[in-house]
């Protein structure tokens, strides 16, 4: 039991991590939902949208990469 929460713990750890590599990259965009970055690019005109991954709409929305 003590190794699965070991375990957890470092996903979560190493998400946060993640997490705060996007919001040094992409800033206030990176708290936003897939949802919500989607809504974004359509009022962008930012065509294939619906098919994009988070990091994707992440990078079009901001321009490309910074």
């Amino acid at each position: 039991m003590a190794k699965e929460q070991n375990s957890e713990n470092a996903r979560a750890q190493h998400g946060d991590r993640r997490l705060e590599e996007k919001r040094g990259k992409y800033g206030d965009l990176a708290n936003l939902t897939v949802e919500q970055l989607q809504q974004r690019a359509e009022e962008q005109g930012i065509q294939g949208r619906s098919g994009m991954r988070k990091e994707e709409l992440l990078e079009a929305l901001s321009g490309g990469s910074r």
